[in-house]
């Protein structure tokens, strides 16, 4: 008398297909969730470095004297970090203030950074205002 066994261990060729494929689809998410936050962390580093670099001009515009603020757009693109994308390119434009009921001793400072991120020119604008007396006593 012999035994027969009629059970099989193992996965049919259906589960394996299945399993590969709820495999693909996870990676393929994967890859696109690090792909986005790739980018995200790109961008967030050049809004930073973009940011410090508009801070830090504001600090040296305002540690000067008020009377050597004179009208006029000036560029100061050789003082962008190398963080931003080329191209990049920074001016900032000092004006008497357009303020109502605030005296001639304040200028208005609009100061503009434009750099590449990702194949776009992302445009940042920021505006101070810089008083004789110092900062916010005018």
């Amino acid at each position: 008398m012999s035994m027969i066994n009629n059970e099989q261990s193992g996965f049919t060729i259906v589960e394996i297909i299945v399993a590969i494929t709820v495999a693909g689809f996870v990676t393929l998410g994967l890859s696109v969730m690090v792909t986005n936050l790739n980018v995200v962390s790109d961008r967030t580093r050049d809004l930073v470095a973009a940011t410090s670099a508009a801070e830090n001009k504001f600090e040296d515009l305002r540690s000067s004297s008020f009377l050597a603020l004179s009208d006029g757009t000036i560029d100061f693109t050789d003082e962008l970090p190398n963080a931003l994308s080329e191209p990049r390119q920074g001016a900032y434009t000092v004006s008497d203030s357009s303020l109502p009921n605030v005296s001639a001793a304040v200028k208005e400072v609009v100061l503009t950074i434009y750099y590449n991120a990702h194949g776009r020119t992302e445009t940042l604008v920021f505006k101070e205002y810089i008083g004789e007396l110092g900062v916010g006593q005018y």
